[in-house]
Protein backbone atom coordinates (compact mmCIF):
# COMPACT_ATOMS: atom_id res chain seq x y z
CA UNK A 1 0.00 0.00 0.00
CA UNK A 2 0.87 3.55 -0.47
CA UNK A 3 1.36 5.95 2.44
CA UNK A 4 -1.20 8.41 1.94
CA UNK A 5 0.75 11.35 2.39
CA UNK A 6 0.59 13.13 -1.01
CA UNK A 7 2.22 16.33 0.42
CA UNK A 8 4.46 15.52 3.48
CA UNK A 9 5.04 19.36 3.58
CA UNK A 10 1.54 19.96 4.74
CA UNK A 11 1.04 16.63 7.14
CA UNK A 12 -0.69 16.92 10.15
CA UNK A 13 0.68 13.90 12.28
CA UNK A 14 -2.37 12.36 14.68
CA UNK A 15 -0.44 9.33 15.24
CA UNK A 16 2.56 11.58 16.87
CA UNK A 17 -0.01 13.52 18.72
CA UNK A 18 -1.25 10.77 20.62
CA UNK A 19 2.23 8.59 21.16
CA UNK A 20 2.27 12.31 22.90
CA UNK A 21 -0.05 12.64 25.51
CA UNK A 22 0.85 8.95 26.13
CA UNK A 23 4.50 9.81 26.80
CA UNK A 24 3.28 13.11 29.00
CA UNK A 25 0.80 10.66 31.07
CA UNK A 26 4.04 8.69 31.01
CA UNK A 27 6.00 11.25 32.87
CA UNK A 28 3.05 11.99 35.42
CA UNK A 29 2.95 8.28 36.06
CA UNK A 30 6.83 8.15 36.67
CA UNK A 31 7.11 10.78 39.33
CA UNK A 32 3.77 9.54 40.69
CA UNK A 33 4.67 5.73 41.15
CA UNK A 34 8.58 6.19 40.90
CA UNK A 35 8.85 2.45 39.42
CA UNK A 36 9.72 2.29 36.00
CA UNK A 37 11.77 4.23 33.86
CA UNK A 38 9.16 7.17 32.83
CA UNK A 39 11.77 10.03 32.86
CA UNK A 40 13.15 8.41 29.22
CA UNK A 41 9.39 10.24 27.80
CA UNK A 42 11.74 13.35 27.73
CA UNK A 43 14.06 11.84 25.52
CA UNK A 44 10.59 10.93 23.26
CA UNK A 45 9.49 14.63 23.42
CA UNK A 46 13.00 16.10 22.50
CA UNK A 47 13.27 13.75 19.15
CA UNK A 48 9.73 14.66 18.34
CA UNK A 49 10.52 18.41 18.91
CA UNK A 50 13.45 18.04 16.33
CA UNK A 51 11.11 16.03 13.64
CA UNK A 52 8.38 18.75 14.23
CA UNK A 53 10.66 21.49 13.96
CA UNK A 54 12.31 19.96 10.59
CA UNK A 55 8.95 19.76 9.17
CA UNK A 56 7.84 23.14 10.28
CA UNK A 57 10.81 25.29 9.59
CA UNK A 58 13.73 23.45 7.16
CA UNK A 59 11.24 22.21 4.94
CA UNK A 60 8.35 23.79 4.82
CA UNK A 61 8.52 27.01 2.41
CA UNK A 62 10.35 30.58 3.09
CA UNK A 63 12.58 30.20 6.46
CA UNK A 64 11.22 32.99 9.10
CA UNK A 65 13.09 35.63 10.80
CA UNK A 66 15.24 35.04 13.36
CA UNK A 67 12.77 37.86 15.72
CA UNK A 68 9.84 36.01 14.70
CA UNK A 69 10.98 32.25 15.21
CA UNK A 70 12.05 33.56 18.41
CA UNK A 71 8.64 34.90 19.15
CA UNK A 72 6.93 31.46 17.64
CA UNK A 73 8.66 29.13 20.33
CA UNK A 74 8.12 31.81 22.85
CA UNK A 75 3.95 31.80 22.41
CA UNK A 76 4.61 27.98 22.27
CA UNK A 77 6.25 27.54 25.30
CA UNK A 78 6.06 30.40 27.86
CA UNK A 79 2.75 30.99 28.38
CA UNK A 80 2.26 27.69 30.26
CA UNK A 81 5.67 27.49 32.12
CA UNK A 82 5.07 30.58 33.80
CA UNK A 83 1.76 29.52 34.38
CA UNK A 84 2.80 26.55 36.14
CA UNK A 85 5.48 28.96 37.84
CA UNK A 86 3.23 30.38 39.83
CA UNK A 87 1.07 27.25 40.32
CA UNK A 88 3.62 25.43 42.14
CA UNK A 89 4.47 28.26 44.07
CA UNK A 90 1.25 29.32 45.24
CA UNK A 91 0.42 25.80 45.84
CA UNK A 92 3.52 25.06 47.73
CA UNK A 93 2.80 27.88 50.03
CA UNK A 94 -0.56 26.73 50.52
CA UNK A 95 0.60 23.07 51.75
CA UNK A 96 4.13 24.53 53.11
CA UNK A 97 3.73 27.68 54.46
CA UNK A 98 6.46 29.43 52.91
CA UNK A 99 8.10 29.44 49.60
CA UNK A 100 10.61 27.24 47.84
CA UNK A 101 13.63 27.66 48.74
CA UNK A 102 16.69 26.56 47.24
CA UNK A 103 20.59 26.15 47.73
CA UNK A 104 21.33 27.67 44.60
CA UNK A 105 19.37 30.70 46.02
CA UNK A 106 15.70 31.69 45.51
CA UNK A 107 15.75 34.97 44.16
CA UNK A 108 18.28 33.53 42.02
CA UNK A 109 16.70 30.65 40.68
CA UNK A 110 13.41 32.29 40.32
CA UNK A 111 15.00 34.74 38.01
CA UNK A 112 16.51 31.53 35.85
CA UNK A 113 13.23 30.42 35.36
CA UNK A 114 11.37 33.60 34.14
CA UNK A 115 13.93 34.05 31.67
CA UNK A 116 14.40 30.09 30.95
CA UNK A 117 17.45 29.69 32.54
CA UNK A 118 17.13 27.17 34.99
CA UNK A 119 18.64 24.49 32.96
CA UNK A 120 21.54 25.61 31.46
CA UNK A 121 23.97 24.96 33.99
CA UNK A 122 24.07 27.42 36.72
CA UNK A 123 22.25 25.57 39.50
CA UNK A 124 24.50 22.98 40.56
CA UNK A 125 22.91 21.56 43.06
CA UNK A 126 19.61 20.97 41.67
CA UNK A 127 16.65 21.36 40.03
CA UNK A 128 14.55 24.30 41.28
CA UNK A 129 10.63 25.15 41.56
CA UNK A 130 8.75 23.52 39.31
CA UNK A 131 11.09 20.72 38.36
CA UNK A 132 9.47 19.15 35.14
CA UNK A 133 10.12 22.38 33.24
CA UNK A 134 14.00 21.87 33.47
CA UNK A 135 13.30 20.52 29.78
CA UNK A 136 11.30 23.79 28.86
CA UNK A 137 14.44 25.67 29.57
CA UNK A 138 16.64 23.24 27.12
CA UNK A 139 14.24 23.10 24.41
CA UNK A 140 14.10 26.63 24.09
CA UNK A 141 17.75 26.67 23.89
CA UNK A 142 18.27 23.64 21.49
CA UNK A 143 15.39 25.66 19.32
CA UNK A 144 17.37 28.42 18.72
CA UNK A 145 20.72 26.32 18.59
CA UNK A 146 18.85 24.12 15.39
CA UNK A 147 17.55 27.90 13.70
CA UNK A 148 21.22 29.41 14.23
CA UNK A 149 23.02 26.31 13.22
CA UNK A 150 21.11 23.38 10.85
CA UNK A 151 19.74 24.06 7.61
CA UNK A 152 19.17 22.07 4.86
CA UNK A 153 22.47 21.06 3.58
CA UNK A 154 23.59 20.49 7.30
CA UNK A 155 25.42 16.63 6.83
CA UNK A 156 22.94 14.01 8.24
CA UNK A 157 26.28 12.23 8.93
CA UNK A 158 27.09 15.27 11.10
CA UNK A 159 24.05 15.38 12.60
CA UNK A 160 24.86 11.71 13.23
CA UNK A 161 27.88 11.99 14.66
CA UNK A 162 27.06 14.91 17.09
CA UNK A 163 24.42 12.55 18.41
CA UNK A 164 26.54 9.93 19.42
CA UNK A 165 29.23 11.72 20.84
CA UNK A 166 27.02 13.21 23.37
CA UNK A 167 25.29 9.74 24.49
CA UNK A 168 28.70 8.40 24.38
CA UNK A 169 30.07 11.65 27.05
CA UNK A 170 26.83 10.64 29.09
CA UNK A 171 27.53 7.12 28.82
CA UNK A 172 30.54 7.56 30.48
CA UNK A 173 30.57 10.33 32.93
CA UNK A 174 26.99 9.31 34.08
CA UNK A 175 26.18 5.82 32.63
CA UNK A 176 22.04 6.43 31.85
CA UNK A 177 19.82 9.11 30.54
CA UNK A 178 18.77 10.21 34.21
CA UNK A 179 20.83 13.61 33.76
CA UNK A 180 19.39 16.87 33.89
CA UNK A 181 20.88 20.01 35.97
CA UNK A 182 24.59 18.40 36.32
CA UNK A 183 27.70 19.55 34.87
CA UNK A 184 30.19 18.00 32.68
CA UNK A 185 34.18 19.22 33.10
CA UNK A 186 31.96 22.12 35.06
CA UNK A 187 31.02 23.70 31.86
CA UNK A 188 28.73 21.84 29.80
CA UNK A 189 25.27 20.91 31.55
CA UNK A 190 24.25 17.68 31.19
CA UNK A 191 20.52 18.10 30.45
CA UNK A 192 21.80 20.20 27.17
CA UNK A 193 24.11 17.54 26.18
CA UNK A 194 20.98 15.07 26.42
CA UNK A 195 18.40 17.15 25.00
CA UNK A 196 20.86 17.89 21.85
CA UNK A 197 21.57 14.18 21.39
CA UNK A 198 17.82 13.67 21.05
CA UNK A 199 16.67 16.50 18.97
CA UNK A 200 18.80 16.32 16.14
CA UNK A 201 18.14 12.52 15.57
CA UNK A 202 14.46 13.48 15.14
CA UNK A 203 15.80 15.88 12.36
CA UNK A 204 16.98 12.74 11.33
CA UNK A 205 13.88 10.52 11.51
CA UNK A 206 12.59 13.53 9.23
CA UNK A 207 15.17 13.91 6.50
CA UNK A 208 14.19 9.80 6.48
CA UNK A 209 10.57 10.54 6.03
CA UNK A 210 10.80 12.48 3.49
CA UNK A 211 12.90 9.97 1.45
CA UNK A 212 10.29 7.40 2.40
CA UNK A 213 7.23 8.94 1.87
CA UNK A 214 7.06 8.70 -1.74
CA UNK A 215 7.54 4.79 -1.21
CA UNK A 216 5.36 2.19 -1.85
CA UNK A 217 4.62 0.50 1.60
CA UNK A 218 2.92 -2.56 2.63
CA UNK A 219 0.36 -1.40 5.40
CA UNK A 220 1.12 -5.26 7.23
CA UNK A 221 4.93 -4.88 7.17
CA UNK A 222 4.57 -1.10 8.80
CA UNK A 223 2.41 -2.39 11.62
CA UNK A 224 5.06 -5.46 12.47
CA UNK A 225 7.75 -2.94 12.03
CA UNK A 226 5.78 -0.47 14.66
CA UNK A 227 4.93 -3.18 17.11
CA UNK A 228 8.54 -4.31 17.01
CA UNK A 229 9.36 -0.55 18.02
CA UNK A 230 6.44 -0.19 20.64
CA UNK A 231 8.00 -3.28 22.03
CA UNK A 232 11.37 -2.25 22.50
CA UNK A 233 10.01 1.12 23.76
CA UNK A 234 8.11 -1.29 27.03
CA UNK A 235 11.50 -2.84 27.24
CA UNK A 236 13.43 0.46 27.85
CA UNK A 237 10.90 1.74 30.17
CA UNK A 238 9.62 -1.68 31.97
CA UNK A 239 12.03 -4.03 31.36
CA UNK A 240 15.37 -3.28 33.21
CA UNK A 241 17.11 -2.64 36.33
CA UNK A 242 20.74 -1.68 37.60
CA UNK A 243 23.18 -1.95 35.31
CA UNK A 244 20.96 -2.51 32.51
CA UNK A 245 20.43 1.42 32.88
CA UNK A 246 23.12 1.82 30.50
CA UNK A 247 20.57 1.08 27.71
CA UNK A 248 19.21 4.16 28.58
CA UNK A 249 22.01 5.64 25.79
CA UNK A 250 19.86 3.24 22.79
CA UNK A 251 16.41 5.18 24.41
CA UNK A 252 17.08 8.11 21.58
CA UNK A 253 17.46 5.50 18.38
CA UNK A 254 14.69 3.71 19.05
CA UNK A 255 12.56 6.76 19.86
CA UNK A 256 13.63 8.39 16.54
CA UNK A 257 12.52 4.61 14.57
CA UNK A 258 9.02 4.96 16.71
CA UNK A 259 8.41 8.45 15.48
CA UNK A 260 9.79 8.27 11.96
CA UNK A 261 7.30 4.81 11.93
CA UNK A 262 3.98 6.54 13.28
CA UNK A 263 4.30 9.55 11.05
CA UNK A 264 3.07 7.31 8.71
CA UNK A 265 -0.77 6.95 9.30
CA UNK A 266 -1.66 3.98 6.82
CA UNK A 267 -1.59 0.83 9.41
CA UNK A 268 -4.57 0.57 12.00
CA UNK A 269 -2.03 0.86 14.94
CA UNK A 270 -1.58 4.71 13.60
CA UNK A 271 -5.18 5.14 13.25
CA UNK A 272 -5.76 4.20 16.47
CA UNK A 273 -2.97 6.51 17.67
CA UNK A 274 -4.43 9.15 16.16
CA UNK A 275 -7.87 8.74 18.18
CA UNK A 276 -5.66 10.11 21.23
CA UNK A 277 -4.79 13.33 19.50
CA UNK A 278 -7.06 15.33 21.81
CA UNK A 279 -4.42 14.11 24.50
CA UNK A 280 -1.58 14.97 22.35
CA UNK A 281 -3.54 18.98 22.68
CA UNK A 282 -3.25 18.71 26.12
CA UNK A 283 0.06 17.19 26.46
CA UNK A 284 1.63 20.19 27.41
CA UNK A 285 -0.36 21.17 30.00
CA UNK A 286 -0.48 17.94 31.46
CA UNK A 287 3.36 17.71 31.51
CA UNK A 288 3.51 20.44 33.27
CA UNK A 289 0.59 20.38 35.31
CA UNK A 290 1.12 16.95 37.25
CA UNK A 291 3.86 18.57 39.84
CA UNK A 292 0.89 20.58 41.53
CA UNK A 293 -1.83 17.85 41.32
CA UNK A 294 0.59 14.99 42.82
CA UNK A 295 1.16 16.96 45.31
CA UNK A 296 -2.45 18.18 46.03
CA UNK A 297 -3.17 14.85 45.54
CA UNK A 298 -0.70 13.61 48.05
CA UNK A 299 -1.28 15.39 50.16
CA UNK A 300 -5.29 15.51 50.32
CA UNK A 301 -5.64 12.11 50.36
CA UNK A 302 -2.57 10.54 51.41
CA UNK A 303 -3.54 10.81 54.87
CA UNK A 304 -6.40 8.14 54.23
CA UNK A 305 -3.60 5.53 54.11
CA UNK A 306 -4.24 4.97 50.62
CA UNK A 307 -1.18 3.92 48.55
CA UNK A 308 -0.39 5.86 44.95
CA UNK A 309 -1.10 2.73 43.03
CA UNK A 310 -4.54 2.78 44.16
CA UNK A 311 -4.60 6.54 44.27
CA UNK A 312 -3.39 6.66 40.40
CA UNK A 313 -7.17 6.77 38.86
CA UNK A 314 -8.05 9.89 40.72
CA UNK A 315 -4.58 11.55 40.03
CA UNK A 316 -4.67 11.09 36.16
CA UNK A 317 -8.73 11.90 36.09
CA UNK A 318 -7.83 15.10 37.74
CA UNK A 319 -4.64 15.90 35.93
CA UNK A 320 -6.40 15.38 32.68
CA UNK A 321 -9.28 17.54 33.50
CA UNK A 322 -7.34 20.22 35.09
CA UNK A 323 -4.92 20.19 31.92
CA UNK A 324 -7.74 20.06 29.41
CA UNK A 325 -9.47 23.53 31.68
CA UNK A 326 -5.71 24.98 31.44
CA UNK A 327 -5.47 24.38 27.90
CA UNK A 328 -8.49 25.90 26.92
CA UNK A 329 -8.94 29.05 29.77
CA UNK A 330 -4.50 30.08 30.19
CA UNK A 331 -2.36 27.87 26.94
CA UNK A 332 -4.26 28.75 24.10
CA UNK A 333 -5.57 32.13 24.61
CA UNK A 334 -2.35 33.29 25.77
CA UNK A 335 -0.56 31.82 22.64
CA UNK A 336 -3.02 32.75 20.53
CA UNK A 337 -2.46 36.98 22.57
CA UNK A 338 1.40 36.26 22.15
CA UNK A 339 1.06 35.69 18.23
CA UNK A 340 -1.47 38.53 17.57
CA UNK A 341 1.18 41.07 19.33
CA UNK A 342 4.07 39.75 17.45
CA UNK A 343 2.24 39.39 14.02
CA UNK A 344 1.59 43.45 14.71
CA UNK A 345 5.17 44.06 16.25
CA UNK A 346 6.78 42.31 13.05
CA UNK A 347 4.11 43.71 10.42
CA UNK A 348 6.59 46.07 8.48
CA UNK A 349 6.18 50.08 8.74
CA UNK A 350 5.03 51.99 5.61
CA UNK A 351 8.22 54.46 4.62
CA UNK A 352 7.47 58.14 5.05
CA UNK A 353 7.75 60.07 1.84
Amino acid sequence: MRNDNNNPLTRYFGALDGLRGLAAIGVALFHWLLSFQGYLAVDFFLVLSGFILAHRYLYAGERPSGRAFVLARLARLYPMHFYGLVTYTLVYFLLVKDIPRYPDGTLFTLLQQLTLTHNVGLNIHGQTWNAPGWSISVEFWLNLAFFCYIGRRTSSLHLLLMSVAGLVVIANLTGHLDTTYQNYFQVLNSGLLRGWAAFVLGILAYRAYRVLSGVRIAAWLLMVAQLVSLGLVLFLLFGRQGTLRILDLFAPFVFAALVLLFAFESSLLARLLAKLKWLGTISYSVYLNHLIILMLVDTGLGSLGYSHWTLTPVYLIALIAYSAATYRFIERPAQRLIQKTARTWLRPRPVAT
